[in-house]
């Protein structure tokens, strides 16, 4: 393998091949379960639900599921319509968005909807989003990514915030099923907010982003790798499967550009 490096730095690493790196290096990531964003299917989330969490439900009583950062309801229609003995608990904090939310889902069963963000902390906080496309899914806590990453002007909200625990107290659940969450560059403090049903191991499967916006709150793999690898078993998502990530190496990991990762709690693979 050495050999064959030397050889190709010998020949492609000049000026005149950049474009052609570049190529390569992109065609790569998408191999490797990164930048694979334009719908559910080259994402790897259908895969996920219909090949693993379907399968996981069928022997349970309930399938309990946070959709956190739920947006449209895209994710929730999907869990809804291929797990029949789920209950499903869907978080979108923006007030517009929310909106179509509860109309998209209003045949759904077995379905509570939070007009609020999670966190790590019961609290108030400032949703941002675009001036000119107010509602869009890229809302964000951060103001920072808007100005940072899609250099745009910006608007707010003023949103609840609450935390995996308290929702998880205030309804007596005794597990968490599934935990999915897409909150453009918070995904780690609705992990800090879920701390005591993580250290009670009762949350199965925990389906997390991590992009460019991590670069823009200052959160690193390292930061999810430290909080859940004693616990679980950590797996990029793939458009057919789950890349499986047995250590942290900063080289393969801190790639800050679209992906997926599904943590599964050891003992259940």
């Amino acid at each position: 393998m050495i050999i064959l490096y030397d050889f190709y730095r010998k020949i492609f690493a000049r000026q005149f091949f950049m474009r052609f790196n570049v190529f390569l290096y992109n065609c790569s990531l998408r191999g490797l379960g990164i930048w694979n964003y334009e719908n559910m299917d080259v994402s790897g989330e259908n895969n996920l639900v219909k090949k693993h969490l379907k399968n996981i439900a069928k022997e349970r009583n309930e399938f309990v599921v946070f959709d956190v950062g739920a947006n449209l309801g895209d994710y929730t229609k999907l869990i809804l319509s291929d797990i029949t003995n789920v209950r499903c608990f869907s978080f979108e904090p923006h007030p517009n968005t929310f909106l179509k939310l509860k109309n998209n889902l209003s045949s759904m069963p077995n379905l509570k909807l939070y007009n609020c963000a999670l966190s790590s902390e019961i609290t108030k906080m400032k949703l941002f989003d675009y001036e000119s496309m107010d509602g869009s899914s890229h809302a964000s806590l951060s103001e920072d990514i808007f100005d940072v990453v899609h250099k745009s002007k910006v608007v707010s909200h003023d949103v609840d915030v609450l935390t995996v625990d308290e929702v998880a107290l205030e309804n007596e659940l005794e597990k968490i099923d599934f935990l999915k969450i897409d909150v453009e560059g918070y995904e780690l403090d609705v992990l800090k907010g879920a701390r005591n049903m993580l250290d009670k191991d009762m949350i199965d499967f925990i389906q997390f982003e991590f992009t460019q916006l991590n670069s823009t709150t200052r959160v690193f793999f390292k930061d999810f790798w430290d909080l859940l690898s004693r616990g679980y078993k950590i797996y990029r998502l793939l458009p057919s499967g789950l890349l499986s990530i047995n250590e942290y190496n900063p080289t393969t990991n801190e790639i800050f550009g679209y992906q997926n990762y599904v943590a599964i709690r050891k003992g259940l693979t």
